[in-house]
């Protein structure tokens, strides 16, 4: 039994036919803010017409003279042509007091009788260019440096070490330097004479 589909007969049930797509509107500017953008050009335009009508009649009432003005500047730049300068006054005002730090001096006294003399090491190499990379490094922030080859267990190490720091405050001051160039150094004192 075959049957012809393309006659089918309507049963009273609607058959969903698909509706056309609406077309994509796109969203246009509205008039009115269009006419803002006039009503507020008109405005500035009304505004300035204004204040430049008002200091034509000023002008013109004599009310501001510019010879006047002009010569009252010209007479203010003289009077301080000469050179008054101000810092003098200024200066013993801005003094500040600093806070002095107490030192025992029969401490510091026998520290400066018989100093110690102290030794940096900064490192210690196998590798002998590592260490002469230390060492122009130590030397670029002014440091007097010098390597040490030393034997160790048939291994020769290089020891980089700078100085001689005279004083504990010398010493603490070029600690401080390393440590700020991340170099941890290890301090070192020499033998007594």
């Amino acid at each position: 039994m075959s049957q012809d589909f393309a006659k089918k007969r309507n049963t009273g049930v609607k058959s969903s036919k698909k509706k056309p797509a609406k077309a994509v509107t796109r969203a246009t500017a509205q008039p009115s803010n269009q006419w803002s953008w006039f009503f507020s050009g008109l405005f500035s335009g009304f505004l300035i017409c204004v204040v430049g009508y008002y200091a034509l009649i000023q002008l013109r009432s004599g009310s501001v003279n510019f010879d006047e003005v002009i010569s009252d500047q010209s007479g203010a730049a003289a009077e301080n042509s000469g050179t008054d300068l101000q810092f003098y006054e200024y200066l013993p005002q801005a003094e500040v007091e600093v806070s002095v730090v107490q030192v025992d001096i029969a401490e510091s006294a026998s520290e400066e009788a018989n100093p110690t003399t102290y030794f940096l090491q900064a490192g210690s190499f196998l590798d002998p260019n590592d260490a002469e990379e230390l060492r122009a490094r130590l030397i670029l922030m002014n440091m007097d440096t010098s390597i040490y080859p030393t034997d160790l267990s048939g291994r020769i190490w290089y020891r980089v070490q700078s100085g001689p720091f005279m004083g504990r405050g010398n010493v603490e001051a070029a600690e401080n330097m390393l440590r700020q160039n991340n170099i941890d150094p290890m301090r070192l004192r020499s033998p007594s004479p």
